[in-house]
């Protein structure tokens, strides 16, 4: 779950709604971030009553419906958050409409805009490929940085840069974090299979500089964005990984601590294409190794992010992923110690 009031990327809301003041939207952010669902579930339902056009409220309400198992109302009143800037980018300058499921795709262009973090537009590009099935020239929008991996997604027709986007033409727009809803997504629709592909002469690159390497090697990643204000309950102590993966050939993906050369993400791809294993906490190498389709396993805060509100050690975003979570709010030694007897038997 996402709290509107501290998300990353968060502006000044552009539309007041009844409610706003009322005090238990802040409760239910800290009942939700201490684990106590139960209560978070509970003022979820009495806002939903006190205040039904409040949009803070239906958007934080999405994470427990997502948790119970109902991905497509989750989706729906996710999209609550765009009215909040909770995305980060305001809606594309467009006379032309959101593509509506239903409507015929053959011989149209879709421009799908990336929103979000790094993480979410690798996420959310996947479903580039639902309308280019249905006979849709598709163009891409995304981070400068992210450009040449996304070009390699299956119907993908071009990527440009977010500045770029008002020139392009286009019948239809989706704004990404929306991309699940307007195709009615539901848990079991999502196939969770990989859709980023490493560029051979990365691979090659790195292949060769990890060829003296020898056994199993693990990827390793502590946390992500440090301005992101929840990264402090993403965020374990990096010792407590260190101990886990002792005995094997640990890789440190941590761009900003790690002598490898991870300055673009053609290079961080070819990199996770020659590792064993991935573990790293909820960050966008551990999506785009998932994307890849490499055994990753994402250690979790005791209220994680939308993707991983179901319960379990698996998600149906992606096949490859092993969820680690927190259980108890502050504490995280046991989450390692079953991550270190994991491995024993993994290899």
């Amino acid at each position: 779950m996402m709290d509107v009031n501290t998300h990353k990327n968060s502006q000044r809301a552009f539309l007041v709604s009844e409610g706003d003041g009322d005090p238990l939207l802040s409760e239910q952010v800290e009942a939700g971030l201490r684990g106590d669902f139960k209560r978070g579930k509970e003022i979820s339902q009495i806002l939903e009553k006190k205040y039904p056009q409040n949009n803070r409220a239906a958007f934080n309400r999405a994470w427990y419906k997502m948790r119970d198992g109902d991905l497509l109302e989750g989706l729906k009143l996710l999209d609550h958050g765009r009215w909040l800037s909770v995305f980060g980018d305001q809606p594309l300058p467009t006379s032309k409409p959101i593509y509506q499921k239903g409507n015929p795709l053959k011989g149209k262009s879709v421009l799908v805009c990336s929103e979000g973090g790094l993480g979410d537009e690798i996420i959310n590009a996947r479903f580039v490929q639902d309308f280019a099935k249905q006979g849709a020239k598709v163009v891409l929008t995304c981070d400068p940085s992210l450009t040449s991996v996304f070009s390699r997604i299956e119907g993908v027709s071009a990527v440009i840069g977010h500045r770029r986007s008002p020139e392009v033409y286009h019948d239809y727009w989706v704004p990404a974090m929306s991309a699940a809803r307007v195709l009615e997504y539901t848990n079991r629709k999502l196939t969770g299979e990989p859709y980023l592909k490493v560029h051979p002469d990365y691979e090659e690159k790195w292949r060769k500089a990890f060829k003296k390497l020898k056994g199993p090697k693990i990827g390793v990643r502590f946390y992500g964005n440090p301005k992101f204000e929840h990264e402090q309950f993403r965020k374990f102590p990096k010792s407590l990984l260190w101990k886990a993966v002792e005995g094997f050939e640990a890789v440190n993906l941590q761009k900003e601590e790690t002598d490898l050369d991870l300055s673009s993400w053609e290079d961080t791809l070819g990199v996770i294409s020659q590792l064993d294993l991935v573990i790293t906490s909820c960050t966008s190498v551990a999506h785009a190794s998932a994307a890849l389709g490499k055994a990753t396993w994402v250690v979790t805060p005791i209220l994680p992010y939308y993707i991983w509100a179901l319960p379990g050690e698996t998600s149906p975003w992606y096949q490859s992923v092993k969820l680690y979570r927190q259980t108890k709010f502050g504490f995280w030694e046991d989450v390692f110690e079953k991550i270190k007897l994991d491995l024993k038997s993994y290899f």
